[in-house]
This record gives structure tokens, C-alpha cells and sequence, in this order.
């Protein structure tokens, strides 16, 4: 008969066996149903020989009910299959969490009607409970179609026998369960590392931005570290400013999935789901499904048969630190097939948070390098003015925008008596502030040179100059001295000036390259020049060394961008120029080009400047010189044999102005001049006339009153002649004219004589002076 159960009140039956954590544990042993079948097969085994008996079986209960795990005998269910909870008195053994004995099923008038009762021809019964920490969750029992009395021994036997069963199950599932805490902490592992990589690859990818040379560069870098980051086949980077897609710059990076779409480009229109996202500032991931059906989704439009398919998309924003929308990177088709997880998203996002302060830099200083690269084209020389002294060809190269526009320069500047000055330069620095700096060394050394100083004094007067700014900008006391746009100590500077007449060439440098001569036998070297200190250290003095100049010589100035890199040093930049001069080209313009691909095949990370310089010599006809006395009778005779000279040179037609020029220069020399005095002729591409003589007075031009008897031969001077000026020398002065040819100049009869007049020149000005006596 059974056993009762405790005294009180009896449990009810439904809540244990709905009882959550009894249920659990059931679900815990059915989990590991590969683990267990062997231990509860042998069980029933070990029963039906224990107790003599021909059926076996172990079910576990659930809420309603039986999982049959073990059977032995022909009447007895199979394993797996699933009973109800009553079936075989299972649910009375795990509801009492006692044993069941029951003798002779025929003689219990309520359970003698259980199905188990017909299905198995059962008589007698021994059941007990199963019970995993405590919780009861089955039953093992053993079933005889004899009636036959349990004593307390079999009963025994068979808990006994229960309870092995449940260790080795705890066992089991406690093997289980380390398994599947090692499979988490494994899978865990695996997460961690493809984080921790992507981490890495994250800051990999964040360096190769930081290090894009240009914006371009940068959107490309970011479009192909977003495809790498989280694996897909496509990925697009649109940057649009204030969401004008027209003028977007896009970036695509595709696998060979992809390869025939690689050329494929389609402009943005500035609608549909693209621009949700950068309108609303937030990103937006989607399988193609729900793409295709958002309401913002507009297709590829006309693009549709050749636009590259997509499967499944991921688009985050491009946001600045104002909270501007820079553009959107967009990917789609990941490579393992599956669709995009938040996991991609979060890295996304990173990506785009590292990228958008990257691009705004990026194209922050692309800007600055445009209106600096804007201001330094401005300020050089855009086309080189020709001369008859040499033949000219020059390259710039900026710097690359991460560089920036540096301050390099050079200049052909025309001066008195056919010279030429030649200059090159290189501010320290770049960007807008060395773009200015150099404009103002350029206007200040052309100032410079209008008063035909020496090179030496003009570089002293240059660095003063520079030593000023400093100071005065702040820069000694460690001021940034980019606000005030001065120019940095350091900067080099190197003049020459070339005289055609002599064929002798004066320089003197500060601080900068030697420049290269090459002889008219192809063979090349450098000038044995003083370099100087560069342009603010002060106190040093500058040296002018004079050379000659055969004719078919070159002459190469440059910077030290076009010759040391970080690949090459100066010098070995310095001997490669120096080979690079000797290949013979039909031009200077061709040899600029061989010069600039030899030293620098990709582009420069400093500017570079090269000026390319042919000397030419002036024919000895076409410069007349003449020693001057210090007699007004030697007037009359210098025009004359000015008017024969003209009339030899066949020019006649400016005969009677240029006589007028000479005879007011040659007047003023004697008047006011010192001994000894001298003129020179010459015929270029003007007509030049030069009287020295030994003082050092500088004539100036001033308005004559209207009966003043002088002082009106300056005025003269300016009013007849395109330029004149005044030059001095160590010994005295020099005082020029420019006249133009007659196919340049005024006819003699068209002269203005009635305008000089009512200027107040009086006739006896335009007199000779034999006719003034």
C-alpha cells in the first residue's frame, strides 16, 4: 500500500509540479539528454536484476506531463515518448517526494483504474523519487505483473539505487555545464579578440586618416578602412557641405566581388534615404528587405541596370564639432552573408567619430593651402618679362596641402643700364603667413633694387628689415609670429645682378644654395660663393663676389626643397642638380621639365623653386662710352657726336629728343657735378644714356617757377623718356634715362612742344646751348 505523507496539511498537488525551479531542473536534465541516456539506461537495468522484476522505467515529470528516459520491458513505453503526468503514478512520487509501494494493484480501488494498470498488465508497483538538489523532478520505479509484497530492503535498494543514478547525473550535468561555460567564456574569447582587433584596427585606421596627405586622400582612406573594419564588399563616403549633394565628393572602395561596377559613378541628386541621414544627424541599419521598403527608399532611379547590387545596409554620419553634417559612410553586402548587427554599427560609429575630425582638419587646411597656394601663385612672377641680358625659364612646386604652401620665390627684375637682377628665396615656414612674408621680402627687395644697390647692401638693408619685423612682431620674446604675418629669422636670400655690357655677373648670398654654372661644354659646378647668415641674425656682413660670365654659360638658382627630401640629404639632392644640369635639351624650358622629374618624381613635401638663367652678352657696337670735359663748350660737341652715333645706329628719327636728354644731363653734370665725368650709350631694347660723375649729390625733380632761369632740365628728362633714376657707386653717382626706339617711341614732330611750354619750360631749354650764346 503507499505510504502517507507527512502530517498537516498535504501538498498541493498542481503547484509542485508546476514549481518553477522544479521545472528548471527538469529542463536541465532533458538538455543534456546525450549525457544522461547511457546512466539512466543502465539504472533500469540494475532494477529489473535487484528486484527481480520484468519492467523498469524512469520518467521525468514536467507541468502536465512525462518524459519516459529509460524502460526495460515489452509493455512499457519507448524512450522519448511523453505520457501524461499521471501515467504509472509519476506524478504521486514526485508530488509526495516519497516512495510508492503498492502491492497488488487490484486491491486499491482508486488507482487500479491508472492506464499504466491495462498498458503493462501491472499488479504490483515500487516507485521513488528522483531528486536533483532536493527538488524532486521523476521517478525511478519498477513494475511486476505478479502481486508480491516490497520489504524494506527492495525499497532500500531502489533509492539506493535512485540516488547513484542522480550523482552521476549532477555529475553529468555539472560537466555539462562547465562545457558550456568554457564553449560562453570561449565564444566570449573569440568576441573579446575580434573587439580587441578591431580596436587595433581602429587606431591603425584612425593614424592612416590622420596621415592623409589631402582630403582626398582621406575620404578614399576612410572608405577602405570602413569596408576592412566590418567586412563588406562595398563602402561609399559622401562629404557634402550644408548638404549640397551637387558638389559632393564621393569615395567609393569595392572587392572583386564588385570589379566590373569599380568605374561605375553616379552623382547624388540630394534625396531619399541618403540624406535622411545626414539631415537627421543619426545612423541607419537595415536588411535589404527593409530597406527596399522604407518610405525614404528611392531606388537607383535611371541608374538601375548599372548600378552595383546592394544586400542589406549600414550608413552612419560624418558629424563636425559644431554639429555640421560633413556626409555619410554607407556600406552594404557583408562578406560573411549575414546582416548587419549592432556590433557593426557601434564600430561604425567610432570609425565615423575619428573620421569626421580627420576630414574637417583635412579640409580645414586644404582650404588654407588653397588660399595660400592662391596668394603665392599671385605673388610670383606669372610669366618671366623678357630681356635682351638672358634667357629665363622657371618652376614653383608647392608642397603637398598636409605641408602646406611654403614661402619659396624668385624674380627677374629689369634695372638701369640693360643689368639685370636675378633673385631667389625661401621664407621659413609655410602656409598663409609664409605665402605673405614672402610677398613682402619680394615687393621690399624690388624696392630695394630700384635704388641699384650693390648685393651686399641690399641684402644688409634686407635683413635689417627682417630683424625689425622680428622684433617688432614679438617673435624674440617667443610670440607666435603668425599673426602678424612677419618674416622668420632664417629665411635665405641669394641676388645677383648681371650686367650685359661687362659680362660680369655680382652676387652675394644669405644664408642660401650656391647656385650651379654650367660651361658652354656641358660641364656643370657650383659657385665658390659665401653663403652668409640668413636674413635676421644681424651683425654679420654679406660679401659680393664678382665673376665673369663667358657667353653660352647657365646660371641655375634654386631652393633646398628641390634638392633635400627625407630620403636625401643636401648634398647628395645638390650632386644629382648638378648631373641633372649637364643633359642636353633643346630649351630651358625643356631642361626646368628634365630637372624637376629627376630631383623630384613624386610630389614635394617642401616647395621647390628653380630659375633657369642663359647670360647674354651686349655687341660691343651698341655701347658707346665718353669721357666728359668739365667745359659747357663740351655740350655741343657731345650732341653732335651723339646725332653722328644715331645716324650710324639708323636712328635718326629720335635724333633731336635724345640730343635734348644729353644735353640737359651732360649740363647738370658740369653745373653741379664734380670731375671726372663721363657718358655712355647704349642700344638695347631702349635707348640708354648714363652720365656719371664724382659727387655723390642726387638731383631731385622739382616744379620750376615760371621765371626761374633753371632747375627745369630733370622735368625735361621725365616728361621725354619712359624711366630715369639715379644710381650710386662707391665713387659717385650716375644719372639714366630709358628712351624708346622709334617704332615704340613718339615721332620728333608729334613732341608735346606746347604742353612743355605752358608747363613752364622756356624755349631756351630746348635750345642748344651754342645757340642759347
Amino acid at each position: 500500500m503507499a505510504e502517507l505523507g507527512k502530517a498537516g496539511n498535504p501538498p498541493n498537488p498542481a503547484a509542485v509540479l508546476r514549481e518553477p525551479s522544479r521545472l528548471a531542473a527538469v529542463d536541465a536534465v532533458r538538455a543534456v539528454d546525450e549525457l544522461t541516456t547511457d546512466a539512466f539506461a543502465r539504472s533500469v537495468g540494475l532494477a529489473v536484476r535487484l528486484l527481480d522484476t520484468r519492467m523498469a522505467l524512469i520518467s521525468l515529470a514536467g507541468a502536465d506531463r512525462q518524459f519516459i528516459r529509460g524502460g526495460i520491458g515489452r509493455a512499457v513505453p519507448r524512450h522519448g515518448e511523453q505520457e501524461r503526468v499521471d501515467w504509472g503514478f509519476c506524478s504521486e512520487v514526485v508530488e509526495s517526494g516519497r516512495p510508492l509501494v503498492i502491492d497488488d494493484v487490484r486491491n486499491d480501488s482508486a488507482r487500479r483504474s491508472d492506464l499504466a494498470v491495462a498498458a503493462t498488465g501491472m499488479r504490483a508497483y515500487l516507485g521513488v523519487p528522483l531528486l536533483l538538489e532536493e527538488l524532486s523532478i521523476g521517478a525511478l520505479y519498477v513494475i511486476d505483473t505478479r502481486p508480491r509484497v516490497w520489504d524494506t530492503e527492495q525499497r532500500c535498494a531502489l533509492e539506493q539505487l535512485g540516488a547513484s543514478v542522480m550523482s552521476e547525473i549532477r555529475l553529468r550535468l555539472d560537466a555539462a555545464e562547465h562545457g558550456r561555460l568554457y564553449e560562453q567564456a570561449a565564444a566570449a574569447a573569440v568576441v573579446e579578440h575580434r573587439r580587441s582587433q578591431q580596436l587595433q584596427d581602429l587606431a591603425r585606421s584612425s593614424l592612416r586618416i590622420n596621415a592623409a596627405p589631402s582630403l582626398e586622400y582621406a575620404l578614399q582612406t576612410v572608405t577602405e578602412e570602413a569596408r576592412s573594419l566590418v567586412g563588406t564588399h562595398q563602402s561609399v563616403t559622401s562629404m557634402t557641405t550644408n548638404l549640397r549633394w551637387a558638389q559632393a565628393i564621393n569615395a567609393v572602395s569595392l572587392s572583386d566581388k564588385y570589379g566590373e561596377y569599380r568605374f561605375f559613378d553616379a552623382p547624388p541628386v540630394g534625396e531619399g534615404i541618403y540624406v535622411l541621414v545626414c539631415k537627421e544627424n543619426r545612423p541607419m541599419r537595415m536588411t535589404q528587405d527593409e530597406l527596399e521598403a522604407h518610405p525614404a527608399w528611392r531606388g537607383f532611379g535611371s541608374y538601375a541596370a548599372v548600378h552595383p547590387p546592394m544586400r542589406g545596409w549600414l550608413a552612419v554620419p560624418l558629424i563636425a564639432t559644431d554639429g555640421r553634417n560633413l556626409g555619410l559612410i554607407q556600406l552594404s553586402d557583408k562578406k560573411d552573408g549575414s546582416d548587419f548587427t549592432a556590433d557593426d554599427e557601434a564600430i561604425l560609429v567610432q570609425l565615423s567619430q575619428l573620421a569626421s575630425a580627420s576630414i574637417e582638419k583635412a579640409a580645414a587646411l586644404e582650404n588654407q593651402y588653397e588660399i595660400a597656394r592662391t596668394l603665392q601663385s599671385s605673388l610670383l612672377p606669372q610669366q618671366l618679362p623678357e630681356h635682351s641680358a638672358v634667357s629665363a625659364a622657371s618652376r614653383y612646386l608647392p608642397a603637398a596641402p598636409r605641408a602646406g604652401v611654403g614661402g619659396d620665390w624668385f624674380d627677374v627684375i629689369g634695372l638701369s643700364g640693360a643689368r639685370v637682377a636675378l633673385v631667389v628665396g625661401d621664407v621659413v615656414g609655410h602656409g598663409i603667413h609664409a605665402a605673405a612674408a614672402m610677398g613682402r621680402l619680394r615687393t621690399a627687395v624690388r624696392t630695394l633694387a630700384d635704388v641699384d644697390p650693390t648685393p651686399e647692401e641690399l641684402l644688409t638693408r634686407l635683413d635689417d628689415l627682417v630683424s625689425r619685423q622680428c622684433a617688432e612682431s614679438g617673435v624674440d620674446d617667443g610670440a607666435d609670429p603668425a599673426g602678424g604675418g612677419a618674416v622668420d629669422v632664417g629665411t635665405t636670400c641669394l641676388y645677383a645682378v648681371y650686367d650685359p655690357v661687362t659680362g660680369r655677373c655680382s652676387l652675394a648670398s644669405a644664408g642660401h644654395p650656391a647656385p650651379v654654372i654650367v660651361a658652354p661644354d656641358g660641364s656643370a659646378d657650383f659657385l665658390d660663393l659665401p653663403s652668409g647668415p640668413p636674413l635676421g641674425v644681424g651683425g654679420v656682413p654679406f660679401e659680393t663676389v664678382e665673376m665673369e660670365v663667358p657667353e653660352g654659360c647657365l646660371l641655375a638658382f634654386y631652393t633646398d626643397g628641390l634638392v633635400e627630401s627625407r630620403q636625401r640629404d643636401l648634398e647628395a639632392g645638390m650632386e644629382e642638380l648638378r648631373e641633372a644640369l649637364t643633359e642636353p635639351c633643346d630649351s630651358l624650358e625643356a631642361l626646368c621639365d628634365h630637372v624637376v622629374k629627376t630631383l623630384l618624381p613624386d610630389p614635394p613635401t617642401d616647395d621647390a623653386a628653380l630659375l633657369l638663367v642663359r647670360p647674354h652678352g651686349l655687341d660691343e657696337t651698341r655701347v658707346v662710352t665718353w669721357d666728359i670735359a668739365a667745359e659747357p663748350a663740351e655740350v655741343a660737341r657731345i650732341r653732335a657726336r651723339t646725332a653722328r652715333l644715331l645716324a650710324a645706329w639708323g636712328l635718326e628719327e629720335i635724333g633731336f629728343v635724345t640730343e635734348l636728354v644729353v644735353s640737359e644731363l651732360v649740363t647738370n653734370a658740369i653745373r653741379y657735378g664734380q670731375p671726372p665725368i663721363q657718358m655712355r650709350l647704349i642700344y638695347d631694347r631702349t635707348i640708354i644714356c648714363e652720365v656719371s660723375d664724382a659727387s655723390s649729390t642726387a638731383p631731385h625733380l622739382h616744379q620750376a617757377r615760371i621765371f626761374d632761369e633753371g632747375g627745369r632740365g630733370l622735368m625735361l628728362v621725365a616728361r621725354l623718356t619712359q624711366r630715369w633714376g639715379t644710381r650710386h657707386a662707391r665713387d659717385g653717382k650716375t644719372i639714366w634715362c630709358e628712351q624708346a626706339l622709334p617704332a615704340e617711341g613718339l615721332p620728333v614732330e608729334g613732341l608735346p612742344m606746347e604742353g612743355l611750354l605752358a608747363e613752364g619750360l622756356l624755349l631756351d631749354d630746348l635750345l642748344p646751348p651754342d645757340a642759347q650764346q
